[in-house]
C-alpha cells in the first residue's frame, strides 16, 4: 500500500478500510498490547473505585431511610476524589498513548511498506518521541481546545441565524481534523508544534476542504453506528433477562441495573477506544494526500527500487 500519494475523496474512505483489512490483524494486536495495561488498570479502578457508589445510587432512600444516597457519598468524599483523580490521570495517559499509535504505526509502514511491526517497535517509538506526546498533549490542551471552546460558544451566540446552526455543524469535523493533522505532521517531520498547527489549518481550509471535512463526517457516523451496537448488545440481554420466565426468584433490579450499568460502561470505553481509530487511520491518508511535496519523491524512490529489482 502506497502512503504517500494523492487521494481523490472515495480513495480516502476505501483505503482506511483497506488498511484495515490488510494490516488490522497486527495492527490491533500491537494496539492492545501497547495500550492494554493502561486500558485495564483504569476499568479496574472505575469498577472498583465506583462500584458502592453506584450500588448505593440505586438502592438509595429504601427501607425509609430519605437522603440515605447523600449521606454514603459525604462520608467517602475524599475516597470518591483520589479515585475520581487517579482515574483522570489514567485516562490521559490511555488517550495520549492511544492517539499517538496509529500516527507512530503508520509513519513506520510508510517508511518500510513490507515491515511487520512488533509491539517492542512500538514501544521503543513511544519512548523515543515520549517529549512530543507530552508536548503535544499540552499544545491540545492549552491552545487548540481552548480556541475550539471559543468558536463553539461564538456559534452558540449565532444559533439566532441560520449560519450558526451551519458552523456548529461543521466546527466539530474541522477541530478534529486540525487535531490529526497537526499530530501527524508533528511526528512525521522536524517541525515543531506551533508550525504543525499552522500547517494544519492552512491544509484544512484549502482546496480540499469539502473533501477532509466530508471524510472525516462518514468514518465519524461509521464510529458511532459501531459504537451503539456494541453498547446496545449488553441491554439487549439485560431486557431479555427481564421478559425471560426462568421460573426462579425474582432478580433484584437494583443489583442488576448496576451490573447493566458497569457492562454498558465497559463497552462503551472498549468500542469507542477500538473504532476511533478507524478515525486517525483516515486522518492519516488525509495527511499522506496533503503532502504533495513528498509524492513525487515516494515514487522515485519506488522506481529505484523496481530498476534494482530488475537489476
Amino acid at each position: 500500500m502506497q502512503f504517500y500519494k494523492q487521494r481523490f475523496f472515495g480513495e480516502l474512505i476505501s483505503d482506511t478500510f483497506d488498511f484495515v483489512k490488510k494490516y488490522g490483524e497486527n495492527y490491533f494486536k500491537n494496539y492492545f498490547i501497547v495500550n492494554g495495561a493502561v486500558l485495564i488498570l483504569l476499568l479496574v479502578v472505575v469498577v472498583l473505585g465506583y462500584g458502592e457508589l453506584f450500588q448505593q445510587m440505586f438502592s438509595s432512600n429504601m427501607d425509609g431511610q430519605q437522603f440515605y444516597f447523600e449521606q454514603y457519598f459525604s462520608e467517602n468524599q475524599g475516597v470518591f476524589i483520589g479515585v475520581t483523580l487517579l482515574a483522570l490521570v489514567l485516562a490521559i495517559m490511555l488517550s495520549l498513548i492511544s492517539y499517538t499509535f496509529p500516527v507512530l504505526y503508520m509513519k513506520r509502514l510508510a517508511e518500510e511498506p513490507s515491515t511487520i511491526i512488533t509491539s517492542s517497535q512500538m514501544i521503543e517509538d513511544m519512548k523515543e518521541e515520549w517529549g512530543k506526546i507530552v508536548i503535544f498533549g499540552l499544545g491540545v490542551a492549552f491552545i487548540i481546545m481552548p480556541i475550539g471552546i471559543v468558536l463553539f460558544f461564538l456559534s452558540g451566540l449565532l444559533m439566532l441565524i441560520i449560519i450558526g446552526f451551519f458552523l456548529l455543524l461543521i466546527l466539530v469535523p474541522i477541530i478534529m481534523n486540525i487535531m490529526n493533522f497537526t499530530m501527524f505532521n508533528y511526528f512525521n517531520t522536524k517541525e515543531g508544534f506551533l508550525n504543525s498547527v499552522k500547517f494544519a489549518v492552512y491544509t484544512q481550509f484549502s482546496n480540499n476542504f469539502f473533501k477532509y471535512l466530508g471524510s472525516t463526517v462518514i468514518i465519524y457516523f461509521v464510529i458511532q453506528i459501531i459504537s451503539t451496537i456494541f453498547t446496545m448488545i449488553p441491554m439487549l440481554f439485560y431486557v431479555g433477562a427481564i421478559f425471560v420466565d426462568s421460573g426462579n426468584e425474582p432478580l433484584d433490579e437494583s443489583d442488576m441495573m448496576m451490573t447493566i450499568t458497569f457492562i454498558v460502561y465497559t463497552v462503551s470505553i472498549l468500542a469507542s477506544f477500538i473504532a476511533s481509530n478507524l478515525l486517525y487511520i483516515n486522518a492519516g491518508f488525509m495527511y499522506y494526500d496533503a503532502k504533495k511535496e513528498l509524492h513525487k519523491d515516494v515514487q522515485l524512490s519506488e522506481i529505484d527500487l523496481i530498476g534494482k529489482g530488475e537489476a
